[in-house]
């Protein structure tokens, strides 16, 4: 997968989360409250799957075969790991009133990884080009 069809499937996931977060918001007017830790989880996770695309345009490249499949495998704990940092770090920094920002979190989980397939799935395959006679 090419950087523009990257950096455009990813301009496409983020208007697709602010959408359904919008209606979220105009559906349950409480989840306003959290509205900085929403941005701050689709900023964090947008920037994560830019650092797993830059990784895995480097383990695809490589001859080592496996060195893709191990990027995978520390990729899903490391975003686990981010994800934990996010929801601790507001529920311990911020206290908030109510959990009503589960929701739009795991919307944005959802969708990040749902990208986040599809980008390391093209990725990983590079179309093979066919030679002309």
């Amino acid at each position: 997968m090419e950087i523009k069809a990257f950096l455009k499937g990813l301009g496409i996931l983020l208007l697709i989360q602010s959408l359904i977060i919008y209606l979220l918001i105009w559906i349950f007017p409480a989840i306003a409250d959290h509205l900085g830790f929403i941005i701050s989880a689709m900023v964090g996770l947008a920037l994560f799957c830019v650092m797993i695309y830059a990784a895995a345009r480097i383990a695809a490249a490589s001859t080592l075969a496996r060195l893709f499949i191990q990027l995978v495998m520390i990729a899903v704990f490391l975003k686990m790991l981010v994800c934990l940092a996010l929801v601790i770090g507001y529920k311990k920094g911020f206290h908030p009133a109510d959990n009503s920002f589960i929701w739009p979190f795991l919307i944005i989980y959802v969708t990040s990884t749902i990208y986040e397939v599809i980008f390391l799935e093209k990725t990983g395959r590079p179309k093979k080009k066919t030679l002309r006679s």
